[in-house]
């Protein structure tokens, strides 16, 4: 009796075992066909951001029992085995991170032996730097299927259609924007333009062949002030990326100027020496130009720096514009002292002339 017992119970447990369904286990592996011979990018990371690292959804298996589809060893396994079997050759000079956004897949019953179905796809690329990764574009899209669930290989190829469709989505992308698209540059270069700026009303720039004159001192004069005349000069970088045959330009125009309605000048104070003095004061500012064109040329740039160390050689000039001044009139005694005047005439014409010596050790001493 207890044998008979014993073999009742293994029976319910083996009729329990087999109510369960099986989930099913699909390899992305790509197919034999290689569906890109070059590929403009180089798939390095899938990230896999749903819940689920392995589920993609649920089918109808042949019993038309609703099971759980899931990829053998992964999503983001399978993706990038899937890519990489089926790109003969990439560009390891973009390289791309993927994120799944979405995977999934679901079906409905059309009759005891006909399922309905739709995957759904949507990615993120993203181009890897050395900071954060770059967002370039999204990729969505569905298929919808019918099919015999006695053809779960029908499942195999709607997946591998989803991710070849993909593939050529993004390499579509890649070819259609990198000439053009500032995030898909390789390289970067600065080109340093020196242009002659004309003068007007409100914006005197610096020209070797036009002098100031007391004209282009029109602010109101400061009465409290115990100086006979004050200059507003200074510089300014302009400039605007843009892409020509897939290289990053970064053309950079130094400007040296001075500011007529902030500038002003008494009328016992015009005279040929004072306005000197003046004119000296711009032209340290044009040497400082002159040494940041040569700094600025001097870069080695990358994507990743070009635009910090260009903003940093341009603030480290203009402090060192601010510091020279102040040093030129600390000598000079705002002009009052004529021999020391006298000397920085020579110092600044040297430094115009390109030789900067003089200019360095007065740097290097301060104030």
């Amino acid at each position: 009796m207890r044998r008979k017992s014993l073999l009742f119970a293994s029976l319910i447990l083996i009729l329990i075992r087999n109510s369960f369904a099986q989930d099913i286990l699909f390899d992305l592996k790509g197919t034999d066909k290689i569906i890109l011979e070059v590929a403009g990018f180089e798939l390095s990371e899938v990230l896999n951001t749903q819940a689920d690292l392995t589920l993609i959804g649920k089918v109808y298996n042949t019993n038309n029992q609703l099971i759980k589809a899931k990829i053998n060893k992964g999503l983001s396994n399978g993706i990038k085995t899937f890519y990489s079997n089926s790109i003969k050759k990439t560009d390891p000079g973009r390289v791309i991170q993927l994120k799944v956004l979405e995977f999934k897949i679901a079906e409905k019953p059309q009759s005891s032996k006909v399922a309905s179905g739709e995957l759904k796809i949507k990615f993120g690329y993203y181009l890897k730097t050395s900071f954060e990764p770059v967002h370039l574009v999204d990729y969505e899209a569905g298929i919808t299927y019918k099919r015999s669930i006695h053809r779960m290989d029908l499942i195999d190829q709607i997946l591998n259609r989803g991710l070849a469709n993909s593939i050529v989505f993004f390499n579509d992308w890649i070819n259609g924007n990198a000439s053009v698209n500032r995030k898909l540059a390789k390289t970067v270069r600065l080109d340093i333009l020196e242009k002659k700026k004309k003068s007007d009303q409100d914006t005197v720039f610096y020209d070797h062949d036009r002098l100031l004159t007391w004209d282009d001192f029109r602010e109101r004069p400061n009465k409290l002030s115990g100086y006979n005349a004050t200059i507003f000069t200074s510089l300014a970088m302009e400039g605007s990326p843009f892409m020509e045959n897939g290289v990053l330009v970064f053309p950079i125009e130094v400007k040296v100027y001075m500011l007529p309605e902030s500038s002003w000048v008494k009328t016992q104070g015009k005279s040929d020496y004072a306005l000197n003095h003046e004119q000296r004061h711009f032209d340290v500012t044009r040497v400082v130009g002159n040494r940041l064109i040569e700094r600025l040329k001097a870069l080695q740039v990358t994507l990743e720096n070009y635009e910090a160390l260009v903003n940093d050689v341009f603030f480290d000039s203009y402090r060192e514009m601010n510091k020279l001044q102040e040093i030129y009139d600390a000598r000079t005694k705002h002009g009052l002292d004529k021999d020391a005047q006298s000397r920085w005439n020579s110092i600044i014409d040297q430094a115009l002339n390109g030789n900067m010596d003089e200019v360095e050790r007065e740097l290097m001493k301060g104030i």
